[in-house]
């Protein structure tokens, strides 16, 4: 029988987010109850079948698609991925992960299948309210019965928190170019996307250069007549590889991080990706990227781009101006065009991928409630349009603390690490296990500088509005849960080697975050262990550590000669 002091958390989504919400709730004694529209868990990394012309789906993933970040820093803090698997996954592998993930916690009694969550209100007595509908299977396969929702009841449940962890990479975002409308040619967003045989013979023009953009203009170079690539500021991304100097780029330590000065940082690591930009064709010569290379979103991509640009397989453009469609007199057959800003013009054009992303909705929810309302909207809806979120730490509604959005943020690293860690705080605040959300005035004031930050850092501030470098956003919530690593007790803990060779210079690991506080995991150590003798190139920069440990030691000595000067003085 459930006591009537136990909260029952509502979990909206079980894809990468929603699973470690439930999980999250269940280690600490909540009662969650997660709906999930789809008939199967992992959201987006649910591989499936689907062509191009089929919209009926709901992955974004296509076929021979790999992750971007490496298994050791894309896995859950509490759940390593098999040491046998490669360093990069397939979609496939991946999925088989979350699978593991939700079978080893027994999740899955927990989760509503085919449940879709319609509405999200807010009660009286600041409960919610959560009315659904849960499809029944039979009725969903049937494609011929229009009316299979509607034969299903319609019910509600009242909450005490909610978790939103739907994403927000389901509502298609479309450019608006002149003569769309009127564009002959197929017209088709990247998410339709899944084999490059549908377009074999064909000339394509992929609008975007994300991580989506560059990697399918790759895979179409080698099947298509032509493929044409779009920037719409006409500058290419920083485009990383999965490895630099033979090691993942990702397999980077707290050193790094935070004693290497950003700014040195960035220009070593630009230094060495721009070598790869050489040489390109003289006409993009003033097209590689301006923004530093921390601010990017396009990274770790396929960088195969670069050789189907140099042999002409993929040729990049502007900005578009407009699109056309006009009959060839000869042929009698249309001639579908592309005009692009620089007054250039490319013919015979047989399909367009928008590779441009997805617009940020909560169709359930009031949208002042994420948004921060009229007042906010007014002084920042114009520059950020659809990414408008009004969220301390990126998670929290300034009026609303028991309604959070878990999974919005993003780095230009692992997803899952984040995700969880905003999970992990969350229920700490559900259960009032560290120090409460600061007062409206404060989030509020906290927002608007990281607004201010935002717009002085890159370029295209509304494209960074989730944006948080990984290992940082990590550790400032992890200080606030009381799992954040620090120097001292790890030492006392494991010892002053392990902190050494592990913590400061070994990589900075998911798992570095389950070895002190509540939830800590006798297992923790072991992970780190494996997960660093996998990283194959832990030998050949020894001479390098060396001298780096010398360095960190000289600080350390400096730090507390300084204290205790100090000290010495104030007596």
């Amino acid at each position: 029988m459930v006591e009537s002091n136990e909260k029952r958390i509502a979990i909206i989504g079980a894809g990468i987010s929603g699973l470690a919400s439930v999980k999250e709730c269940l280690d600490n004694k909540l009662i969650p109850i997660c709906f999930e529209q789809n008939s199967f868990i992992g959201g987006h990394w649910k591989t499936e079948e689907k062509n191009k012309y089929n919209q009926d789906f709901y992955s974004a993933i296509y076929k021979n698609l790999i992750t971007n970040t490496s298994k050791e820093m894309t896995a859950y803090s509490d759940f390593p991925m098999p040491a046998e698997w490669p360093t990069f996954l397939d979609c496939p592998l991946v999925e088989k992960y979350i699978e593991m993930y939700a079978k080893k916690f027994n999740l899955s009694p927990h989760i509503k299948l085919n449940t879709k969550v319609i509405n999200v209100s807010i009660l009286d007595d600041k409960r919610w309210k959560i009315k659904y509908i849960t499809q029944d299977q039979n009725n969903k396969n049937n494609k011929n019965d229009k009316n299979n929702i509607t034969q299903n009841e319609e019910k509600e449940e009242i909450f005490d928190y909610v978790m939103v962890c739907n994403g927000h990479h389901h509502h298609l975002k479309f450019p608006k170019f002149k003569g769309m409308d009127k564009f002959k040619g197929e017209q088709i967003h990247s998410r339709s996307y899944n084999d490059p045989e549908d377009f074999k013979n064909k000339r394509v023009l992929i609008v975007g250069s994300g991580n989506s953009g560059l990697d399918i203009a790759v895979q179409l170079s080698s099947v298509t007549s032509q493929v044409y690539l779009s920037l719409r500021s006409g500058r290419l991304p920083w485009i990383i590889p999965h490895h630099l100097k033979g090691k993942p780029l990702d397999h980077y330590s707290r050193f790094i991080i935070y004693a290497i000065p950003p700014k040195i940082r960035q220009k070593l690591i630009s230094k060495a990706i721009l070598d790869t930009f050489d040489p390109l064709p003289t006409y993009l010569e003033n097209s590689k990227p301006i923004d530093p290379i921390f601010t990017t979103i396009s990274i770790y991509v396929n960088t195969g781009i670069f050789k189907c640009i140099r042999n002409g397989s993929v040729i990049v453009k502007p900005n578009i101006r407009e699109l056309k469609s006009k009959e060839d007199e000869e042929s009698n057959q249309e001639n579908n065009q592309v005009e692009f800003v620089d007054e250039s013009i490319i013919e015979d054009i047989d399909v367009i991928i928008y590779a441009t992303g997805y617009k940020l909705d909560f169709p359930f929810l009031d949208k002042n409630i994420f948004t921060g309302g009229d007042k906010i909207e007014q002084e920042y809806g114009e520059k950020y349009q659809e990414n408008l979120v009004w969220l301390y730490k990126r998670i929290f509604p300034v009026n609303h603390p028991n309604i959070a959005f878990i999974g919005l943020v993003y780095g230009v690293e692992a997803h899952i690490p984040l995700s969880e860690m905003q999970a992990r705080y969350v229920v700490n605040q559900i259960k009032g296990l560290i120090n409460p959300l600061p007062p409206p005035h404060e989030m509020d004031k906290s927002i608007h500088q990281y607004y201010k930050e935002n717009e002085r850092i890159y370029s295209d501030p509304e494209r960074h509005t989730f944006h948080a470098p990984n290992l940082l956003y990590l550790d400032e919530l992890s200080k606030e849960i009381g799992c954040y690593p620090y120097p001292w007790e790890i030492i006392k803990k494991f010892g002053f080697m392990f902190y050494w060779k592990f913590i400061i210079f070994g990589m900075a690991t998911p798992h570095q975050h389950r070895l002190l506080g509540r939830n800590s995991l006798s297992g923790a150590k072991e992970a780190i262990l494996i997960c660093n003798n996998n990283d194959r190139s832990k030998n050949k920069n020894s001479i390098f550590r060396i001298l780096l440990s010398f360095i960190v030691l000289l600080i350390i000595f400096i730090q507390l000669w300084r204290k205790f000067y100090n000290n010495n003085n104030l007596e």
